[in-house]
């Protein structure tokens, strides 16, 4: 099992250490000047220096671990005796520590002697070692906003300096990541970057946040200039308040509707007020194919007012099947005081569309006919069906390997233009040299899903893709003239006339 690696042996277990380590701890913080440790799993190790113990005299029988969570009193947790430690990697020897729920989380050691005493007093207890488990990633949304996008990266624990923005070329494979802004400085978790975009040319985005645990969270991808008739930018308004609805005159915010493309997600929330004693608790509900609002589940959180903003929460959710769902949050202060739980005619404050079918898109047809100014040309005809596809979500590309990772542009950001599911383009080819390549076609959905298909490729009967051939000219060829004479024998180079006579 993993070892917390930041964590040192326990020479503070000999007693006099305890107390010193107390009495030498800074006052400049909310912690004491306990040092956070983050943590990426439920399950860590906390290593103990045996030697040390080795060397004292009044020799303890067994160890007992204390931790508090969340800045709570200390409860128990394994009791091990000296020659039963558990096992851990490097050859150390310490304890297993399963931790109930992600948190802040505090430690320290009692020694257990055999005629019963224990040193510390558990009165006297104090801790040793901070540990944050974080084992959510972080949520990232992101927008389309003309020549550029902006984004809202959401997590307790994220890293002011692990946000990245990255960009290619649709027919690229390789993502370029821009660190820093333009004027330079770290991107914020809300923020904002855009582009001087070359005249009919499209960038595909992304952006990436890290917390401090080393989870990463990858927004969906969005095209930038901004799709026609999509989002104009992320929602202004987060929902409707925890309690007391919407202010007089103010008209309800729109529900806002999220696509995902796994049954596993989170579901983000930000607290818009608090009273004193803070939220000890989310109420997650969930509602199901429009039927009733159903309780997900109660989980416990720790936010006060003073701690640092936003105060966001993430609660998991899992999805039985693909569908829409609606969720509504109930915060419960410390006091234990909460709204009441959401009726019939409360709408919820997000939905969720969970989408994890890729779009069926197939090229039907492919026509090549003379003509062209430039070239010959191609007709391609298709199919492309989705409940959620994206404006303008059909992509044609051109190939001269039908394995190649990059795909040269025919058309991008093209509409089904026949009927709602079929489309056709016609691409005049103007490369001379291009005379025989494959055609591929994508369609992307709003969870940012992509199917694909190449001309002629079957995969329930194993078909090959077939090459487009667009060199329709017949050779042509004309007799110069009949040559006899023996086998090898060379023509006679013609003679020059006489020059010309002088007077």
């Amino acid at each position: 099992m993993r070892t917390v690696p930041i964590l040192t042996a326990l020479s503070g277990l000999i007693v006099a250490g305890l107390f010193a380590m107390e009495l030498a701890r800074s006052q400049d913080g909310p912690f004491d000047g306990l040092q956070p440790h983050y943590w990426p799993h439920r399950t860590f190790g906390i290593p103990v220096s045996v030697d040390q113990i080795a060397k004292l005299k009044a020799q303890p029988t067994h160890l007992q671990l204390y931790y508090a969570a969340n800045r709570g009193p200390f409860q128990k947790g394994p009791k091990l005796p000296i020659g039963g430690l558990s096992e851990l990697n490097g050859g150390k020897k310490g304890f297993l520590f399963d931790a109930p729920r992600d948190g802040d989380y505090e430690f320290t050691v009692q020694f257990v002697y055999s005629d019963g005493g224990v040193l510390p007093k558990e009165s006297d207890l104090a801790p040793q070692i901070r540990a944050i488990i974080d084992t959510v990633p972080p949520r990232v949304q992101i927008a389309a906003i003309g020549n550029g996008v902006e984004w809202l990266a959401t997590d307790d624990n994220l890293d002011s300096r692990g946000i990245v923005l990255q960009c290619k070329w649709p027919t690229s494979s390789e993502w370029t990541t821009i660190s820093e802004k333009p004027q330079g400085g770290v991107f914020r978790a809300s923020d904002s970057y855009s582009w001087k975009m070359p005249p009919g040319k499209v960038l595909e985005v992304r952006v990436k946040a890290r917390d401090l645990a080393g989870h990463e969270g990858i927004s969906p991808v969005v095209r930038v200039p901004g799709e026609l008739g999509g989002t104009v930018g992320l929602p202004k308004n987060n929902g409707p308040a925890w309690a007391g609805g919407n202010p007089a005159g103010v008209a309800p915010p729109q529900t806002r509707i999220d696509f995902v493309n796994t049954l596993d997600f989170n579901v983000d929330y930000t607290v818009q007020r608090m009273g004193r004693s803070g939220v000890q608790a989310a109420h997650l509900f969930v509602l199901k194919d429009q039927s009733k609002w159903e309780l997900v589940k109660r989980f416990p959180v720790k936010l006060m007012p003073d701690d640092k903003p936003p105060h966001s929460l993430s609660l998991p959710y899992k999805a039985d099947r693909e569908g829409t769902y609606g969720f509504y949050i109930i915060p419960e202060s410390g006091a234990g005081k909460r709204a009441d739980d959401p009726t019939k005619d409360d709408p919820p404050m997000v939905m969720v569309v969970v989408d994890t079918t890729k779009p069926h898109v197939k090229i039907t047809g492919i026509q090549v006919k003379p003509g062209g100014v430039r070239g010959p040309l191609v007709e391609i005809t298709w199919e492309a069906a989705d409940p959620n596809l994206m404006p303008q979500p059909v992509s044609l590309e051109w190939s001269l390997d039908k394995t190649a990772e990059k795909w040269n542009e025919i058309k991008y950001r093209l509409d089904n233009n026949l009927t709602p599911t079929t489309g056709r383009y016609t691409w005049e080819v103007p490369d001379e040299k291009l005379w025989k390549f494959y055609v591929r076609i994508r369609a992307v959905d709003k969870a940012a899903n992509v199917g694909e298909h190449v001309w002629g490729q079957d995969s329930k009967k194993s078909t090959p893709p077939v090459e487009v051939i667009v060199d329709l000219e017949k050779p042509t060829a004309t007799i110069d003239r009949v040559r006899g004479g023996p086998p090898g024998s060379e023509p006679k180079k013609p003679e020059k006339p006489p020059e010309p006579e002088v007077p």
